[in-house]
């Protein structure tokens, strides 16, 4: 029997997608339970219900899984091989903290989720879970207090690489992070490529090595190559991409800001504008810039602050709305194939031996894998799973620009993870100043005074820290 765990279930359309994602596999629903846990009763049954009624509605293809629900983490846990995760602690009322106290020191956040004092606090809020999540896993996970296969963690709970470094620092090869930046970029750079070609790409004739940290991995090589023509060569895709972006500026312009850190590069990057505006000094200091580069007047595109924020207040409620409707109907949509999320590929891959490739976040293990970034920090790279566990491409050398830019971002990381390892508060000071966008506006003393009143408006989500 195979035990599949999915914590923080109760993010419904996410959850729905990689719960509706699994059960495609033959080999992960030949004797399955798949236990949903969130610590809202309302969320857990919208989506316990929703796929019961997926169940019934297609029976040959979900006869040999079983699902499950509970409250209680340890239950969820126990002898679960692949726990999922996608908890969000403090949610909105949290989240509003994240952007408002910063933006009274003015720092303007478009989605506040990842780094600077958002991402960072965010992060800290997470950290008892992690805690007890690890612990449950080691108590009662599959194959517990033995040598050998350990359950692994697929986190998709942001921020990324602070998660990922600080859960692989409590136990070593615990959790690998992922994201959908690699394969949603790749999608778009795809489609640039045969527009200018006019004829559709195929896995047999692009291809790509995308490598640096989470929602700041470059692009190195992008090729493609005629798949009409047996004798084609791989052929360099950048020449192509930049033609495009001239000659299209209007299917182009959502991504005015990435297409300009493109240009400054040399290559494109993984993360959309409104994430990376904030990842940088050069663009959320001024009006004006954010003006020059936005990409619309809406959602993240516009780079305004608390844009992320705004819509999921927007939008709170419609979802178990939606959810309800659906469950009306005779029978529910199905899928003709797996989306995007790398999850159930992952375990597909590692229940049959056959081989898949993703970028995934772990460890820079001796910094082996990314030779000019830091040992031990959270790189995102091609890893392939199989029935051995992952097997992360190493060797790789970031150009200096790429390096740089990454290297700012991930001396945040570091600071805040020893930070929440140490508990403390003077290391998530730190962690806040060296932010790229936070010091761009904000002197060390006005930087001091929002993290101390982050601290005490957040404290019911975190940890005693020293001084706090």
């Amino acid at each position: 029997m195979l035990k599949i765990s999915f914590i923080g279930a109760g993010s419904l359309v996410f959850g729905r997608n990689l719960l509706t994602d699994i059960v495609m596999f033959p080999s992960i629903r030949k004797d399955t339970i798949i236990c949903l846990e969130d610590i809202d009763p309302k969320r857990l049954d919208l989506m316990f219900n929703y796929m019961q009624k997926y169940k019934e509605d297609y029976p040959k293809n979900t006869e040999g899984i079983t699902f499950e629900k509970t409250t209680n983490q340890k239950k969820a846990v126990e002898d679960a091989k692949y726990i999922i995760n996608a908890v969000h602690v403090g949610g909105l009322e949290a989240y509003k903290l994240d952007i408002e106290i910063p933006f009274k020191y003015g720092v303007s956040q478009c989605i506040g989720d990842s780094l600077g004092p958002g991402g960072i606090f965010r992060f800290l809020r997470s950290i008892s879970f992690f805690q007890s999540l690890l612990k449950d896993i080691q108590d009662v996970g599959y194959n517990e207090g033995n040598e050998g296969i350990q359950p692994l963690i697929l986190n998709y709970t942001n921020p990324m690489a602070m998660n990922t470094w600080y859960c692989n620092n409590l136990v070593s090869n615990s959790t690998v992070g992922l994201c959908h930046g690699v394969q949603g970029t790749a999608e778009w750079l795809g489609y640039m490529i045969s527009s200018m070609r006019s004829s559709k790409l195929t896995i047999e004739n692009f291809s790509y090595l995308c490598a640096g940290i989470n929602h700041m991995a470059w692009f190195l090589e992008v090729r493609y190559k005629d798949s009409t023509n047996s004798n084609s060569l791989w052929t360099d895709a950048y020449p192509i991409i930049r033609e495009f972006i001239r000659n299209n500026p209007k299917a182009v312009v959502r991504e005015k800001l990435r297409n300009n850190m493109m240009e400054a590069t040399g290559f494109y990057m993984t993360e959309s504008s409104g994430h990376l505006s904030e990842y940088l000094p050069y663009y959320r200091k001024r009006e004006d810039l954010l003006e020059k580069y936005k990409g619309g007047n809406k959602g993240h595109p516009s780079l305004k602050h608390s844009e992320d924020y705004n819509m999921q207040v927007q939008y709170q409620g419609q979802l178990e709305e939606w959810f309800l409707k659906q469950m009306k109907y005779e029978k529910l949509r199905s899928k003709e194939k797996p989306s995007g999320e790398y999850a159930s590929k992952i375990i597909n891959a590692m229940e049959t031996g056959i081989p898949f490739r993703f970028n995934g976040n772990i460890q820079n293990t001796e910094g082996s894998l990314i030779t000019n970034l830091p040992k031990e920090c959270c790189v995102e790279i091609p890893i392939f799973a199989d029935a051995h566990g992952l097997h992360p491409q190493g060797g790789i050398e970031l150009p200096t620009i790429c390096q740089a830019l990454c290297m700012s971002n991930i001396m945040v990381q570091k600071a805040a993870v020893e930070g929440a390892l140490e508990l403390n508060k003077e290391r998530i000071f730190h962690a806040v100043m060296l932010d790229p966008n936070t010091a761009s506006v904000s002197s060390p003393t006005e930087i001091r005074e929002m993290v101390d009143e982050m601290f005490e408006k957040e404290a019911k989500w975190i940890p005693n820290f020293n001084g706090s």
